[in-house]
């Protein structure tokens, strides 16, 4: 028995917001390589999860679309987490990749 996605009607939803992430933190200078392990990849999962179920998707994609990335992190209840995974400054000590 095949899997049929159409059977899934919230299948696409949930693809549709995962990608909407993805750019959130793309376009938000997330490192991805931290937020996926902070906290053994908990972190990602939950504020994954966070967006999932925001009421504010379709204001956050319109901002998306108007390269206003930024503007979103006033009212995204993940904005902490984009925060904490920010790339910061290149390195130029000892200390990189410490946070």
């Amino acid at each position: 028995m095949s899997c049929d996605a159409r059977l899934w009607p919230l299948t696409d939803q949930v693809w549709r917001q995962f990608g909407q992430f993805d750019l959130v933190m793309e376009r938000t200078g997330v490192d991805p390589v931290f937020a996926a392990r902070k906290a053994g990849g908990t972190a990602i999962a939950q504020a994954r999860n966070t967006c999932l179920v925001c009421h504010r998707q379709k204001q956050c994609r319109f901002l998306l679309e108007q390269n206003e990335a930024d503007t979103i992190m006033a009212f995204c209840p993940n904005a902490g987490f984009f925060d904490s995974c920010r790339q910061r400054e290149p390195c130029k000590n000892s200390g990189c990749g410490v946070r």
